[in-house]
């Protein structure tokens, strides 16, 4: 049971880093930055993060629904994923089928909160970065599981206007469940 609950977390964990942008409103640590580049800084421009921002909140719907074409499709063909405790995903097919696999093992997502604490943007480019928090039902597990933690995703507008993710990484601060000591094993 240990070893499913530690792959379901690690499963989750990839859901969360794209599900964490999710609910991202504006944050104050966005303000500090100009509305023009300076030497080549990020901006502040409120229509690309109003885009993004909408793309999270569509992303969380996808999510929430275990709908993993729908989730992937927020992923430039060439993305790359990289979640916890797993290898990366390259590519929007293996990205959906990586998501496909979690919600298959993860059971009901009961609660999810994603709220991004600041997007800088590089005119083509942003980077998001945020929290989550994450609550799901595991098939057959007594209790429900819990995660939380930090992610980065690396936007790029493409030709039609567009932002997909083109990078993402997620970070879980929550603790990997430690298998029991083996029967006879010395505490």
């Amino acid at each position: 049971m240990q070893a499913k609950v530690v792959t379901r977390i690690a499963a989750v964990c990839l859901l969360a880093m794209a599900a964490a942008c999710a609910g991202s409103g504006g944050n104050a640590s966005d303000t500090g930055k100009g509305a023009t580049a300076v030497a080549g800084g990020p901006t502040n421009d409120p229509a690309v993060r109003k885009t993004i921002d909408a793309a999270d909140s569509a992303f969380s719907v996808a999510f929430k629904n275990a709908d993993a074409a729908a989730a992937a499709a927020f992923y430039e063909q060439d993305a790359m994923s990289m979640p916890p405790n797993a290898e990366p995903l390259s590519g929007r097919s293996a990205i959906e089928k990586g998501f496909a696999d979690t919600f298959k093992g993860m059971g009901k997502i009961t609660d999810f909160v994603g709220q991004a604490k600041d997007v800088d943007i590089y005119g083509d480019h942003a980077v998001e970065v945020g929290t989550y928090s994450l609550t799901f039902q595991p098939p057959g597990a007594k209790e429900p599981a819990k995660d939380h933690g930090g992610y980065i995703n690396y936007w790029r507008k493409q030709s039609d206007g567009s932002w997909k993710i083109h990078r993402d990484a997620i970070v879980s601060a929550t603790p990997l469940p430690m298998p029991a000591p083996p029967p006879g094993a010395k505490k």
